[in-house]
């Protein structure tokens, strides 16, 4: 795996990456289909290596993108963390992490899911908000988020 991820990455830094941001994606979704879907500390440490990046850089960067998977989780829930989804969105927080047991960062339902936070996803008047695989869903309540994570 390692010398086709570094086969990568140095196709991808011929093209530009990683100051090309374009070029830079184009090498991480590449690697993450090379790695059987997921993009894990392994593959940012080699594609890092041969980049002259940080793997913390490459991790920031896939954090931004919606279709690169860190985890092998098969979904994942972003749950805003803008002052009135925090306000309305209470329940939406104590469900996941007092009942379900998901905690930010990790995944949770036997690692179908990984629950994340954010910032404000801009979209307040229709909070609480969450973003399921990158999609927004506004207007979240805890039985519609149980009716989400049963359908994925």
């Amino acid at each position: 795996m390692d010398k086709i991820l570094q086969e990568i990455a140095q196709f991808y830094k011929g093209q530009g990456a990683p100051g090309d941001q374009a070029a830079l994606l184009s090498c991480l979704r590449e690697a993450q289909a090379a790695c059987g879907g997921v993009l894990d500390g392994a593959a940012q440490a080699e594609i890092g290596q041969v980049l002259g990046v940080k793997p913390s850089y490459l991790q920031a960067v896939a954090k931004r993108i919606s279709d690169l998977k860190l985890s092998g989780a098969a979904h994942t829930l972003t749950v805003c963390q803008g002052q009135n989804c925090t306000r309305r969105g209470a329940e939406i927080r104590r469900y996941l992490e007092a009942e379900l047991g998901a905690r930010p960062g990790k995944t949770f339902l036997d690692g179908k899911w990984l629950y994340q936070t954010a910032g404000c996803q801009r979209a307040c008047r229709t909070s609480p908000n969450v973003r399921v695989d990158g999609r927004l869903i506004t207007g979240v309540t805890v039985e519609k988020l149980k009716e989400l994570l049963q359908a994925k």
